[in-house]
């Protein structure tokens, strides 16, 4: 494994820092006016001119989407291309996306007109008519044929998300219906339909039944999952990070059973200026992310962790990203069926990237895991082969982590014998 391995042809597109990911392509933080990454959506589809008059038609991937701004009056609606067909499908298929260019992924999220109406967060338990219809869409495995009567045309505004995949035009909805019938798989048609089934065992049910996790995090942002008395809307930023941490915790009170690992693993990969390395220690469950955001000179590394128990508080420096690379790890101790400490480094390469959401270092730890790793039968072997993979020194890294300073420091029950 090289560094040439991990760095994949092309480098698309380039910018120069992490402002975008707090601007979000309309608070002109960067100073450039107009905003170049909406001038690139524009440019990318011609979405604007594709909806005639205040009428929009096409198959949605399905896909919805629920803000947070307002809380607990929400804008919420169904995302619609004006694109008929099943090949909408991949719109909202992020874990097929990292071999794909940020063009090829930016085309595909600007395709989706985003809807909005305003609507309370408990109305799902009661949901009106047009509720009604997108929680029918959401059921959906395959696009759907829908119409939508729009108040106005739809405009770029705030198309980019720290958590949530990147967003097209928005339009305020005046009408939704479905014109054709959902596949509604059996076990989502079971655990939606069980109104004395709690969220969180909702959500683990579908996901040890293999239901896609962007099927299970839709589910929970539209209302669907929970006791009936209980089921709101969630904000999708939320509900992302929710089904990663409900599933995490799950599969955490499993690893905890498992024997320890006898040697050192290190898994790597790259994709969409994004790189993602995890060691694993023989130790108890203990984890850590590392994020490191390349550019000026010392960047700073950002740092949250848990010990055997796991945590508590939510993980408020590297946020989205600690909770979206923790799952990967207990998925795959889960499949070895053994227990460690791990230690995750990753590194973004603001020239090579924008923002797409959380998911990008959910999938890439999960293709660098699937593609195997290499064993070390000491620690210094396996730290030897990290530092040739990062592009900051590891040295910035190790200083910033209470894990291996942990680790490192305890006593072995070898150096007592």
């Amino acid at each position: 494994m090289s560094q040439k391995e991990l760095e994949p042809a092309g480098a698309g597109i380039s910018y120069n820092d992490r402002v975008c990911s707090r601007c979000m392509g309309h608070r002109a933080l960067c100073g450039i006016t107009p905003c170049p990454l909406l001038m690139r959506a524009k440019a990318l589809t011609d979405i604007e001119n594709a909806v005639s008059g205040l009428d929009l038609s096409g198959s949605s991937p399905p896909s919805v989407f629920v803000g947070s701004h307002g809380y607990p009056k929400v804008l919420a609606g169904p995302l619609v291309p004006p694109i008929h067909g099943r090949e909408t499908s991949l719109m909202e298929r992020p874990d097929l996306w990292l071999n794909k260019s940020l063009d090829e992924i930016l085309t595909l999220r600007f395709s989706l007109v985003r809807t909005k109406k305003p609507i309370p967060v408990d109305a799902a338990v009661e949901p009106p008519r047009l509720l009604h219809e997108t929680q029918t869409m959401a059921l959906s495995e395959t696009p759907l044929e829908s119409e939508a009567e729009l108040i106005k045309r739809p405009s770029f505004t705030s198309i980019f998300s720290q958590r949530t995949l990147p967003i097209g035009p928005s339009a305020p909805l005046q009408l939704f219906k479905l014109s054709d019938n959902p596949a509604v798989p059996k076990p989502v048609d079971k655990v939606t339909s069980d109104t004395d089934l709690k969220a969180t065992s909702g959500v683990m049910n579908l996901f040890e039944e293999g239901i896609n996790q962007q099927h299970i995090s839709r589910l929970l942002s539209i209302g669907l999952l929970g006791e009936k008395k209980q089921r709101k809307l969630v904000p999708t930023e939320w509900s992302i990070t929710a089904t990663d941490d409900i599933i995490g915790k799950e599969l955490h009170k499993k690893v905890l059973r498992y024997k320890w690992i006898n040697d050192y693993h290190v898994y790597a990969d790259y994709a969409l200026g994004n790189k993602v390395i995890a060691l694993f220690v023989p130790s108890a469950w203990q984890f850590e992310a590392l994020e490191c955001w390349l550019g000026p000179p010392n960047p700073p590394v950002l740092s949250d962790y848990e010990w055997h128990k796991g945590r508590k508080k939510y993980a408020s420096n590297v946020v989205g990203a600690y909770y979206a690379t923790r799952l990967p790890v207990l998925e795959q101790l889960d499949e070895m069926k053994r227990q460690a400490g791990a230690l995750i480094f990753m590194e973004v390469n603001p020239k090579k990237w924008v923002p797409l959401g959380v998911w990008r270092f959910r999938e890439i730890a999960r293709r660098a895991f699937s593609k195997g790793g290499r064993h070390f039968s000491n620690l210094e072997e396996s730290l030897d082969l990290i530092s040739y993979l990062l592009e900051e020194p590891l040295e910035r890294y190790l200083e910033s982590s209470d894990l291996y300073n942990e680790y490192t420091s305890q006593k072995q029950l070898t150096e007592f014998l």
